[in-house]
């Protein structure tokens, strides 16, 4: 949990979820691009704050010293302050957001929602922005999507779904649902499997018989894409 305790303390997170796009400009000042498609993977940079007590948290630079840069951790935002980044914007009560399933039509970047709420056809299943995850995968609602009247509604989303659906699965939407075991452990919520990129060094700054712990720069992560 040493990467989760670093983003419950952050400062700041840094979040790039772009596209992989490429740009030419001609020299009569065209400008033309091209997306290169790829699994568009999230990268999140922490940046600590410098006013940790080194004797409280020794367990948590343990835990960080001895997964390195070569171990999988994982990001539950839903856990933090940092709720709103992930957190559900729909119509949809926590229970109702439970009950609903990600169904096998599922593909490329539609999701397809079923066991859906006895609701009022208006309001919404999901808003943009709305995160959805299926497996170890999160993905972002790209429009609004209504109850309407169907049995299922289909969510467009930022990225190629990566997971093939054979069954209905439980959805994980926000805050909401249990995710599938990651690292042999299940979450509450949108929950991201990172491995660090960069992992700064620290510094001791002394106080009255203790250390403020002082990092060199922020914790960079990119998301594990199998």
């Amino acid at each position: 949990m040493s990467l989760q305790t670093i983003l419950s303390v952050a400062e700041s997170v840094g979040i790039n979820d772009h596209k992989f796009v490429g740009q030419m400009l001609s020299r009569n000042m065209r400008l033309s691009t091209s997306e290169i498609l790829t699994v568009q993977p999230f990268e999140f940079e922490l940046r600590p704050m410098n006013y940790l007590l080194y004797s409280q948290n020794r367990a948590v630079l343990s835990v960080l010293r001895e997964v390195d840069r070569q171990g999988e951790q994982y990001l539950n935002f839903g856990s933090t302050g940092w709720l709103n980044y992930i957190a559900y914007r729909g119509d949809m009560t926590s229970i109702q957001v439970n009950a609903c399933t990600i169904e096998t039509g599922t593909a490329n970047k539609t999701i397809v929602l079923g066991s859906l709420p006895s609701i009022s056809a208006s309001l919404y299943i999901v808003k943009t922005g709305d995160f959805i995850q299926i497996d170890r995968y999160a993905y972002i609602a790209t429009a609004d999507v209504q109850r309407g009247a169907s049995a299922t509604v289909n969510i467009p989303v930022h990225r190629t779904v990566m997971t093939t659906v054979a069954s209905p699965i439980g959805a994980v939407i926000g805050q909401y649902g249990t995710t599938t075991a990651l690292g042999g452990s299940t979450y509450t919520g949108i929950t991201f499997p990172v491995i660090m990129r960069n992992y700064p060094t620290y510094s001791l700054v002394p106080m009255t018989n203790d250390s403020f712990i002082q990092w060199t720069g922020g914790f960079r992560a990119i998301e594990v894409v199998l």
